[in-house]
Parts: structure tokens; sequence; C-alpha cells
């Protein structure tokens, strides 16, 4: 494709693609259940819930734009080549002690933060097919992780397009929930958003801890670099890093926006693990219940496949025998993947949301977040070096 023909809509096509894979990979169980504002950005009120938001948003621009661009420039193609490169330990002559212990740290930080958002999902499932048809939750959480194994076999190219249609989907969906939440209590609403005062002793936890925990959550999107270097073929220059990082947090700081306006007129009553669908229940009557339930199994569907695609990218890499096919060793490093996470699932939501996620992000802010600034500058050498 000559850089003529590489117009604008290519271009943005391109953005949108990343940023819908994105937006199915964070609206996953706890995202589309309402767990996300009720642990970290409604749970102190309008105003604060703003602020929460719009640090989310700046977070994840920068880690997807410098991520992205890093996976440009060095030519990724998997996480364990991001963090390598992240690092500067890309090159075949580079310290090969080093390499192994950043490749084994960044392997076991990779797998925890898959595992805490694929067992969410999980968790979820598992509790939507008791409740619609009196499945038990062990048996319809292994269910979603044979299904999301499955559907990893399917690579980069059809989890872009599905998350794409996906995206579509639930974003009517949601914004269905909005408006029906907007008619019922819309002035609860209007009065909460900007409002610094009422909600800040809803959770019983001080204010500065809840400003802790959301900055320590949103650290977790540097690793979004290395999920993205598994899809991220199409990417061409700068300008399609910068679009994509903007585009992804544009994406979903709105859903965490959406999902905490419907929450928001209903607590302090709803600051549970499951929030939207008591709101559902409780107060929006049958259709909108039948609706969120279409919601949440989507969600549900795009979360573990994304996941699991990009760790099985990483170790088949590792899987030499030639006997087997790729599809083969995709769905059998998925599904071994899926079942540790059915496991990790029988913890409960709420849990994985705040100690696991919260802990991961801790770890990423120095892990990831810093190594990521530094990386402008190396690749900003290697552009001039290459003329670009």
């Amino acid at each position: 494709m000559s850089q003529e023909k590489y117009t604008f809509k290519k271009r943005f096509a391109t953005w949108f693609g990343l940023a819908a894979l994105v937006f199915g990979g964070f609206c996953g169980g706890a995202m589309a259940s309402g767990a996300y504002a009720t642990s970290y950005f409604a749970r102190y009120g309008g105003g604060h819930m703003l602020v929460f938001v719009l640090i989310f948003m700046a977070v994840m621009a920068v880690c997807c734009t410098l991520g992205i661009n890093l996976i440009r420039a060095y030519k990724v193609t998997d996480y364990n080549g991001f963090y390598l490169a992240l690092y500067g330990l890309q090159k075949p002559d580079s310290n090969p002690l080093l390499k192994r212990i950043v490749a084994l740290f960044f392997d076991c930080f990779t797998i925890l933060s898959g595992i805490a958002a694929c067992a969410g999902a999980m968790a979820l499932f598992g509790s939507l097919g008791q409740s619609m048809a009196g499945i038990p939750v062990k048996a319809g959480s292994l269910a979603a992780a044979f299904a999301f194994a499955v559907l990893s076999v399917y690579g980069g190219a059809f989890l872009r397009k599905f998350n794409t249609i996906m995206t579509l989907a639930l974003t009517a969906s949601l914004l269905a929930i909005l408006v029906a939440v907007c008619l019922l209590r819309g002035d609860v609403l209007a009065g909460l958003l900007g409002n610094f005062q009422v909600g800040v002793d809803w959770s019983g936890v001080p204010l500065a801890t809840g400003y802790t925990m959301v900055v320590s959550y949103c650290f977790n999107v540097g690793s979004w670099g290395a999920t993205l270097s598994s899809y991220s073929e199409r990417i061409r220059d700068q300008k399609d890093a910068v679009g994509s990082g903007i585009l992804i947090a544009v994406f979903v700081g709105a859903l965490f926006f959406v999902t905490s306006c419907i929450v928001l007129p209903f607590l302090p009553e709803e600051l549970n693990s499951t929030p939207i669908l008591n709101i559902c229940q409780n107060h929006l009557g049958s259709t909108l219940t039948v609706t969120y339930w279409v919601v949440i199994f989507i969600a549900v569907i795009t979360t573990g496949p994304t996941f699991a695609f990009s760790i099985a990218a990483r170790f088949m890499k590792l899987w030499k025998n030639d006997a087997v096919s790729q599809k083969l060793k995709i769905f059998a490093i998925a599904f071994t993947f899926m079942v540790v996470c059915y496991f990790v699932s029988l913890m409960g939501l709420m849990k994985i949301v705040q100690i696991i996620l919260t802990s991961t992000g801790a770890i990423a802010a120095f892990s990831i977040f810093i190594p990521l600034l530094v990386s402008v500058f190396r690749v900003a050498k290697l552009n001039r070096a290459e003329g670009k």
C-alpha cells in the first residue's frame, strides 16, 4: 500500500480496530457488572468520579501510545518481545541472563493480569447462567473456559472484527440502560455529577485511599502495549500510534463513565459487585433486565479470547513439535490457561477486582510505566537512525 493511498479513512479503520479490541477486552464481567464503578470510580460520588475517569484516560492514552509506538519501532509480535524491547534487550547479543530474568518476570505478570480479567469474566458468566437457566455456577464457568479457548483459535484478525462488532452492540445496550436510568433518576444523577461533597462517606473508606487505589489500578493499562503486540501489524507510523492510543483512551474512558453513571444514582444502596444487574431487576423491569443479560454475556465472551490468544501467541513459540498444528497448539495453551482462571474465579468477582488488579497496577507502575517513559528517547533515536 503506497503512502498516497493510505487515506485517513484507512488510517482511522486501523485505530478503530485496536480501540474496539481494547474496549472489548475491558468490557468484561467486572466492567459490565458495574464492579469497577463500585470498586473504584463512583464510590465517592459524582465529582470525584469525573476526576477518576479523567486520570484513567490520561494514563491510558500515554501508555497505549508509547506502547504501540514501541511495537512499531521494534516490530515485536508477542508480549515477550515487547518487554525485551522495553528494557533494550531485543538484540540477539543482549545479555542472556537479563533476557531470561525479564522474560520470566513478565511471563508471571502477564499471566497474573490475564487470570484476573478472565477469572472475573468466568465468575460472572457462571452466576448469570445460574440466574437465567439454573445451571450450576461451576458448570457455567467451565463452559466459559472451553468457549474462550475455542474462540482464541481464530486468531488476531478474527478477534479484531469480533470485538468491533461487539463494541457497537455493547454501546447500544449500555446506552439503552443509561437512558432508562436517566428517565427514572436523571435529577439525582444531575445533582451528583460534579458534586464533591455528597458521597465521600458512602464506602466508609478514606478518600485518600480511594485515590491511591484508582491510581494503582490505572497503571494496569501499561501492560496493554504487550497485549496489543499480537494485534498491531497494521500500524504504519507514529501517527497511527498516537491516534490509536487516544482513541483507545476515549473508548474505554467512555465505558467507565457510562457504567458509573448507571450506578451512581443508586448509591450507596447498590455498593456491591453486581449493581447493574440489581438495578435492572429492581428498578428497570424485565425488558432491560434481558437487555442487560445480553450485554453481560457479550462482555464476557469478548474478554477471554483476547487474553487467551495473547498468552498462546507467546508460549506457542516454545512448542517446537511440528507434528501438532498451530490451531491445536493455541487451543491447548489457551484451555490450560482458562482452567487456571477457573479456579481463581472461585474467589469471587469483587475480591478479584479490588485485590489482584490493584496489586498488579502497583507492580506495573515501576516495571512498565517508567520504562515506557524512558523508551521515548530510545524510539526517537531509532527513528532518526532509520531516517523516519
